[in-house]
């Protein structure tokens, strides 16, 4: 372990501060490697696919936008108002396509940038602190979580705010240990501002709970508020990010109040918005399965985490008279934690108060509990810091012969599993199952290598297989779960885009087709507005369902300009031709259902 308790300097303010090693060139050889890895394995061929519909739309097509308007206070999807997320991400995305152009690679670039951002964070903070072996095993735990991986090939804001949320945590996590407070806690309530800017007030009460929970239990409560200077902390981030709000809101005439903060907010929080409740338990799944494999070793770390509290709480408690003695007996015994045992807490509460603030809310999305992975990541590499510790190999090889066993079930059942999917398209299977054997394969020889007591040799199996799984996997199974989701609905809205009449999406939430048809779309969900519509026109374009051709063919007027896949293009001459002029129905643009 690099670091190691003394006291510092700081008499005034009684702050058990770190000494650490001068860092190294071999740790910033570490943070390139690192650093090249992960670009590699989060850029490779985000551009060779059209955007996943409806949420990589979401953002793509607001920035897109926000460039054609040169509008860059008002975010807009379809050329009306949008208010579900403040704009940080889509100045981002906007920025990078007067840059480089609009693309699909283009739009997914920002959200990459943080993933790769993220990873080496992390890496640094765990090689300050711990090591470098740790450092290293929890960046690339993070670049072969599927979770987190998939989510970093994204055009959407979690990653962002991960990158904001997770940084400010540790930066905070610093300012208490080191010197350079005033800096570190500065940058911690920039980061804050910029999350606030990403997603909205989510961003100040998580880390906010985090950070009082661990202080206030560990007796640094005081410290934490000299050393953090909450109350500029404070301006700062009303500074960086209120303007914004309140320019938003007088320019929407309140608007934007009632949709973003009560709706997006409060009431996604408390009740069920667009569809979105899950069990309670959802976010500790999403936790398990995008964290997997290495979510196996967490209960271990919970366990070593419960145990520490334990051995410091056993003696202060016994000896305490009455619950107020005990009460202040807690902090005084943490606080004599070693720097590895407090680390290991901090990212426990990290870990544990997202998923629960996430689980408590009634709308769950699988991406919300992404800011808690580099927690995870650092309890799963001080799991490995303790197998490499101890003489014994069970703690290693247990985990290990669970996910060779877990990988050669998958295999025999992944036929089965894939053909429940709907839509899932025949080329997946060719592809996945062989890189499940590998994986059944290479958990067995790590297993061997477990029981031989080599178990850096594990461990290295154990990353090295998920990562190369990561990297050379997902761009095949990406592009052709792609042709059969998303298939021709670029080139059939480049085709409307041609055109200058009405032009409808029916049935289906394509957020994406003003992307690629540049111009507004308007959406029609039932047959009822759609003909309603329609009866008003002379003529008009649908982008809709292929099972839907039946009923349409056997309406007066429409005609099939392209099939293929999934959907369809369809023209519509009136055969009643109308005499007063189209007036669109209000709230037939909006595509935020």
């Amino acid at each position: 372990m690099n670091a190691s308790a003394s006291t510092s300097s700081l008499p005034e303010e009684k702050v058990q501060a770190i000494t650490i090693p001068p860092w190294s060139k071999k740790n910033a050889w570490a943070l390139l490697a690192t650093f090249i890895l992960a670009t590699a394995v989060f850029f490779n061929g985000i551009g060779s696919f059209p955007l996943f519909n409806p949420d990589e739309a979401l953002y793509a097509e607001p920035a897109r936008e926000m460039l054609k308007n040169g509008d860059y206070l008002t975010t807009h999807l379809n050329y009306i108002v949008r208010y579900t997320k403040p704009p940080l991400v889509i100045w981002a995305q906007a920025f990078l396509f007067s840059l480089f152009g609009v693309s699909e690679g283009v739009a997914r670039s920002f959200g990459a940038a943080c993933g790769v951002i993220l990873v080496v964070l992390t890496q640094a903070f765990l090689t300050r602190y711990v090591s470098l072996r740790a450092g290293i095993v929890a960046a690339t735990s993070l670049i072969a979580a599927p979770l987190f991986f998939a989510t970093a090939r994204e055009c959407i804001t979690d990653m962002p705010l991960s990158l904001f949320l997770a940084s400010s945590l540790m930066a905070f996590y610093a300012a208490f240990h080191e010197k350079r407070n005033k800096l570190l806690a500065t940058a911690g309530y920039v980061l804050m501002a910029f999350a606030v800017m990403t997603k909205g007030p989510v961003a100040i009460v998580l880390p906010v709970a985090i950070l009082a929970t661990y202080f206030l239990t560990t007796g640094g409560l005081k410290q934490a508020w000299q050393r953090f200077f909450p109350l500029i902390g404070a301006f700062i981030v009303a500074t960086l990010a209120l303007p914004w709000f309140v320019l938003e809101i007088i320019a929407t005439k309140g608007e934007y109040f009632q949709e973003f903060f009560v709706r997006e907010n409060f009431q996604r929080f408390t009740a069920v918005v667009d569809s979105h409740k899950e069990p309670v338990w959802y976010h500790t799944a999403a936790v398990m399965g995008g964290y997997f494999p290495f979510s196996l070793f967490l209960p271990m770390a919970f366990f070593e985490t419960a145990r520490n509290l334990k051995e410091h709480l056993k003696a202060p408690l016994s000896a305490a008279n009455g619950w107020l003695e005990r009460a202040r007996a807690v902090p005084a015994a943490l606080s004599k934690m070693d720097l590895c045992s407090s680390l290991q807490y901090f990212a426990a509460l990290w870990l544990v108060i997202t998923v629960a603030f996430f689980s408590a809310s009634v709308s769950k999305l699988l991406p919300y509990t992404l800011p808690a992975f580099p927690a995870a990541a650092i309890l799963f590499a001080l799991e490995t810091e303790r197998v490499f510790a101890q003489s014994g190999r069970r703690r290693l090889s247990i985990p290990i012969s669970l996910l060779a066993v877990a990988y050669a079930v998958a295999f025999f059942l992944l036929p089965f599993i894939l053909g429940k999917v709907r839509n899932m398209p025949d080329g997946v299977l060719p592809l996945v199952q062989p890189a499940i054997a590998a994986c059944a394969v290479s958990m067995t020889i790590a297993w061997i290598s477990s029981w031989l007591n080599k178990k850096q040799v594990a461990v290295g199996l154990l990353l090295a297989t998920q990562v190369l799984i990561a990297g050379l996997l997902a761009p095949p199974v990406t592009i052709a779960l792609s042709k059969q989701w998303e298939g021709p609905i670029p080139e059939l809205s480049r085709m409307v885009g041609k055109f200058e009449e009405p032009a409808f999406v029916f049935d289906m939430r394509k957020p994406g087709v003003p992307f690629y048809a540049d111009r507004q779309m308007s959406q029609a969900w039932t047959w009822a507005v759609l003909t309603s519509e329609l009866a008003r026109m002379p003529r008009a374009y649908v982008i809709t369902r292929a099972r839907n051709k039946g009923p349409f063919m056997e309406m007066p007027g429409f005609t099939v300009l392209k099939e293929e896949g999934l959907y369809m293009l369809l023209r519509f001459d009136n055969p009643f031709a109308p005499k007063a002029p189209y007036v669109p129905s209000p709230g037939i643009h909006s595509m935020q259902r």
